[in-house]
């Protein structure tokens, strides 16, 4: 993936800003109303241009995380004030202006970047943007909210905009975009660093080296130097705080360019006071040039005034001092630096001496490295586990077995949470040639004690080892090491790995019926669909040529059905050797009857469903008649059924059916329908048998659902009905049994009903491809597009639309955005005649308010209020609200609504009090005494009991918006008191809290006690909000065990606490890659989300972010 930008933007760019302190008295004569002659504009070179969607989410929605900081992380950039110095012909700043710039902060407060931009446009029209501090907080808000790894593209044009118009930019103005172009040029140079490592071991240097070009041009430090000369010019760096010119300094340090180092530096000297961190990038500076002199002179400047530049740590300058005599190949130097820190009381930590080390092993000194490790067990600081780890690595990397694990050894005795690669590296070690094999699996078992876990290919390289060695008994163990090692989510994730793994532990067991029961046995509990085939197989033949039956459980003749089950289900297996399932199957009945042993319930129906699939009548009542005595009754019943009872007799059982299924009583309902029926020969009325069907499907209940429907289609088949009548009736019947199977998201029972609906020349009716489109979204990644699939083959069907059809297209076109596309709908609907209901008029609503359509929205809303056909119902109530709380805060607005809902005796629903509370406690300026009324308005007006999401509303804001802890803490307490359970919105808004508040490890342990506490869903928003803080403390392998440790499948996720990836946890991925410059992994990341074939528009956002 090429990674662009412009390389004439940045010229112009440049040209733009170098040109504006030479032309400055001369725009001063000309007045306001020209335009800068030599002004450049900037062609804009970005693919997806302000697409961000940066909306605070509830679990239902997605958001916009927060950027990482890149730079030197130190504070939060604050709301510039505005310059001691501006243009003194600036025009006084109206009330309209003061308004404009409250829209803007409250963007930057929620995260909404797509905001911004459109309030920019906005101001733009309007002339509004007339002053210096209208553009700072733009700037300052774009700075903040821009997607990490994209160019300032858009930054610059507002830049150069202000300059067009002659507005004169402040100190404020320069030092936000000085800041932001140095953090911008930090990532790009950590992007050309990966690519030029990359280039080392890669064939495509020459795309990579166009990438690297682009990079460079687009020449951040350059421009952010232009400006700085501007404010020389307009002596505006009198206003500069120090630490500005060291982040100019340290980027600089980066290119080793000496010559402007020094003018930003004698700036500084002339305007403000150097800090500690200004000798440190000097010195940084004149190292990475191996000018060692001029290092060493700046560190006695530094202690000549170190005295007087305020309280610091003194450790990082001599640390920098540490690293230039390393860089300049002057060791001892280094050692002496280290000594003169003891001595001259600096705090001294592990870095030096970790620096010294991996000099020594970049030099192949391994022996002075641990001499070194040796000389700080005798004192302090304490070697860590960033001591040992190189000395390992380069022990691995060098196949010395012996000595890379003495070093294991010492490192396993420090905290190796950070060290998964090192114990990899030393595991992949263990396995090779005349190293100790089985110690592997002690490693295994390290890393379980320290929260790690081996990654699948790790685990299949350490099982398949020993197999292929013939050693099963060690595979065994290996594998159950590995599989106890695993967490269920990590294994989900590499399933596919740990199978092969086991099939080669069991074709090196082959031959011994109990290791491959063992090995059987480990693996069966994550295979819900059953054993892999090949390992089934070896089972099954084990098991008949092994007469050693007495080792077998109950649990494993189990295991033997379900293998059998395998075989006979592929077809590549049908002219095995092997014993048929209608042999086997009794066979095994017989053993287990022997030994006073039961068949389970699930193998019974399992069987019998072969049996049936495959037309194997005689097996089928065989099987049958060992469980059930009545079956051959049944039978007789069945055949003598040719004198068929009065209509009315058959009418009334069938109404009597649905009126079971509606109660709720579904054994009662599948009696009625077997006794009244079934054994009296008569023929069910159609429609009651076909309501009943699809009602009790959609209920969940698709096991008593299924045994309806296939009494209903025997009693068709064998009525004396005409063929049309009867192809119409089993049609009827399987039409409801697809609605019940696709409405609970199994689309693969599902669509083996579709076809054969086909089959029959026919196609589902329109509430049966609303169904499918129901279920399809529970595993399909884009809604929209599905439905307008189903929608046009319903179409050319020629099939009856329905208002359920209907309802259920326009919202998944209204969860897409899709608005044109659902308004299309709705007026074709009602060109029909086919009546909008409310639902209808909620997810028309919908689609308005998600694609911000504030006008249409609230035509359809006082249309529906004036239909004939409106119910009062709060969910359109809902939706408006919703849009002038999350899309365009607005909350007089969002209260008009409310007002309304009174006025019409609507009652609310919870969520319409949670959305009060966003308006109260989410819109600036804040209302938090309100928010919190709420609490007791809404059980003492309505009735209706606090939730976990409206305490999570109060904890969110409070905690992420105010960066009050305390108080968000206080909330989430109180929650105990008032007897409010915490669900896990609650657990989500006060994990972000302390991610957002940086206080990483109590939310690990709020993590831990949630699992402990609650059954957490499927839907990712918790683990994004970890794997955005492991990114910005550059915990990765973290993020990635976290990113691991969910799945993609919905379908055959292993449970209900299964975590499920969605877009957002793609790009919280991708944005923790970049923060660090994996551009790669990034990569790897992205390409794993177009397999999930996301809308263009959502895969964009994150390419954004790699492409940039």
């Amino acid at each position: 993936m090429q990674i662009r930008t412009s390389t004439s933007t940045s010229r112009a760019t440049t040209a733009a800003f170098t040109s504006r302190s030479a032309n400055k008295s001369k725009h001063q004569t000309q007045g306001k109303t020209h335009t800068n002659p030599e002004y450049v504009s900037i062609p804009s070179s970005r693919k997806w241009e302000n697409k961000h969607d940066t909306s605070h989410h509830t679990p239902d929605e997605e958001k916009e995380e927060p950027v990482f900081d890149v730079v030197y992380s130190a504070v939060d950039m604050i709301t510039p004030p505005p310059s001691p110095k501006s243009s003194p012909q600036a025009p006084a700043i109206t009330s309209a202006s003061f308004e404009a710039n409250d829209r803007i902060l409250t963007a930057k407060r929620h995260g909404q970047l797509k905001l911004l931009m459109s309030e920019y446009t906005a101001l733009q029209k309007k002339g509004l943007l007339s002053t210096d501090h209208t553009y700072n907080l733009i700037f300052d808000a774009y700075a903040s909210l821009r997607r990490d790894g994209t160019p300032l593209t858009p930054m610059l044009k507002m830049y150069e905009e202000m300059l067009r118009f002659d507005i004169q930019p402040s100190s404020s103005t320069y030092t936000i975009l000085i800041r932001t172009l140095c953090k911008r040029d930090v990532e790009v140079q950590k992007v050309i660093a990966m690519l030029k490592r990359q280039n080392a071991r890669s064939s495509h240097a020459h795309n990579k080296s166009n990438n690297m070009a682009e990079l460079e041009a687009e020449e951040n430090i350059q421009k952010a130097l232009a400006i700085f000369d501007a404010a020389i010019s307009e002596n505006l760096v009198q206003f500069f705080e120090p630490e500005l010119y060291n982040q100019i300094l340290r980027v600089l340090s980066h290119y080793g360019d000496v010559e402007k180092s020094l003018h930003v530096y004698n700036q500084l000297v002339k305007n403000t006071m150097p800090t500690s961190a200004t000798y440190a990038a000097l010195i940084n500076l004149f190292g990475r040039v191996g000018d060692l002199a001029s290092a060493l002179s700046y560190f006695e400047k530094y202690t000549q005034v170190k005295e007087s530049v305020g309280p610091h740590d003194a450790s990082y300058v001599y640390n920098a001092l540490v690293d230039a005599h390393l860089k300049c190949h002057q060791l001892e130097g280094a050692l002496k630096i280290v000594g003169e820190m003891h001595s001259d009381e600096v705090k001294i930590s592990t870095i030096p001496y970790n620096s010294i080390i991996r000099y020594y092993c970049l030099e192949n000194r391994l022996d002075e490295a641990k001499d070194l490790i040796e000389s700080m067990k005798q004192s302090s600081p304490q070697p860590d586990a960033s001591s040992y780890g190189p000395v390992l690595s380069s022990y691995c990397q060098l196949g010395l077995f012996k000595e890379a694990s003495s070093m294991y050894d010492a490192l396993v005795q420090t905290d190796i949470s950070k060290s998964y690669g090192n114990l990899a590296n030393y595991a992949l070690l263990c396995l090779k040639g005349d190293a100790d094999n089985e110690k592997v699996i002690q490693v295994v078992h390290d890393m379980r004690q320290a929260g790690l876990e081996p990654d699948a290919l790790l685990a299949e390289r350490i099982v398949t080892h020993f197999a292929k060695l013939g050693q099963a008994s060690q595979a065994i163990a290996a594998l159950r090491s590995i599989l106890e090692a695993m967490k269920a989510r990590s294994l989900s994730k590499g399933l596919n790995q740990i199978k092969n793994a086991a099939t080669e532990v069991a074709v090196a067991a082959k031959g011994c019926l109990e290791q491959t029961l063992e090995v059987a046995r480990l693996l069966a509990p994550h295979c819900p669909h059953g054993l892999p085939l090949p390992l089934a197989k070896i089972l099954v033949e084990d098991y008949e040529f092994d007469s050693n039956h007495n080792i077998l459980h109950a649990s494993d003749y189990t295991l033997l059905y379900d293998a059998a089950l395998v075989i006979v289900s592929d077809v590549s297996s049908r002219k095995s050797s092997l014993a048929s399932l209608q042999h086997l199957a009794f066979d095994l009945y017989d053993e287990m009857k022997s030994k006073e042993m039961t068949v389970s319930a699930e193998i019974k129906s399992r069987v019998l469903a072969y049996f049936n699939r495959v037309g194997d009548k005689k097996y089928a009542q065989k099987w049958e008649s060992l469980f059930n005595v009545k079956v051959e009754g049944f039978a007789t019943v069945v055949i003598n059924r040719s004198a068929s009872p009065s209509l009315c007799e058959a009418e009334e059982a069938s109404a009597a059916v649905m009126k079971a299924a509606i109660q709720g009583q579904l054994d009662q309902a599948l009696d009625i329908l077997r006794t009244r029926i079934v054994d009296a020969g008569l023929m069910p009325s159609v429609e009651p048998l076909r309501d009943a069907i699809a009602f009790i499907g959609k209920q969940g209940h698709l096991d008593t659902a299924v045994a309806m429907y296939r009494l209903s289609i025997k009693c068709f088949k064998e009525s004396s009905l005409d063929s049309q009548r009867m192809e119409r009736a089993i049609y009827m019947m399987t039409n409801s049994i697809l609605i019940g199977y696709a409405q609970q998201g199994d689309m693969v029972d599902a669509k083996k009903y579709y076809e054969q609906i086909k089959l029959m020349g026919r196609y589902p009716d329109g509430n049966g491809y609303a169904s499918l489109l129901l279920g399809s979204a529970k595993c399909a990644t884009d809604e929209a597009t599905d439905a307008l699939i189903i929608y046009d083959e319903a179409k050319r069907r020629d099939v009856k639309p329905t208002t359920f059809f209907y309802n259920v297209v326009i919202s998944k076109l209204a969860k897409a955005r899709k608005l044109d596309a659902a308004m299309k709908l709705f007026e074709e609907m009602q060109s029909f005649k086919i009546l909008p209901n409310s639902i209808t008029y909620g997810a028309i609503i919908s689609a308005c308010v998600r694609a911000g359509s504030e006008p249409l929205a609230h035509r359809l809303f006082t249309e529906m209020l004036a239909s004939p056909s409106f119910q009062p119902r709060v969910g359109p109530f809902n939706n408006m609200i919703q849009f002038y709380v999350r899309q365009q805060p607005d909350r007089e607005r969002a209260l008009d609504y409310f007002t309304e809902l009174r006025r019409r005796h609507i009652k609310p629903s919870a969520h319409t009090y949670k959305l009060l509370m966003e308006a109260y406690s989410l819109i600036a300026p804040y209302n938090m005494p309100t928010a919190h009324r709420m609490l007791s308005d809404m059980e003492r007006c309505d009735h209706i009991r606090p939730q976990g999401t409206h305490y999570a509303t109060l904890i969110y804001s409070y905690g992420t918006l105010q960066r009050d802890v305390q108080s968000a803490e206080r909330v989430f307490e109180d929650m105990e008191a008032k007897n409010v359970p915490k669900d896990e919105v609650v657990y989500q808004a006060m994990l972000d809290t302390l991610v957002t508040n940086d206080q990483l490890e109590r939310a690990e342990q709020l993590y831990q006690e949630m699992q402990a506490s609650i059954q957490k869903s499927s839907s990712p928003y918790i683990e994004n909000v970890f794997i955005r803080g492991y990114g910005q403390k550059g915990l990765l392998e973290k993020a990635k065990a976290m990113f691991d440790a969910m799945t993609d499948d919905k379908i055959h996720a292993d449970d209900s606490r299964t975590v499920i990836r969605e877009p957002s946890t793609y790009e919280a991925m991708v944005r923790a890659y970049m923060a660090n410059n994996k551009v790669n992994e990034a990569k790897g990341i992205f390409e794993l989300m177009l397999e999930r074939e996301f809308p263009e528009k959502v895969t964009g956002l994150v390419a954004e972010l790699i492409t940039a």
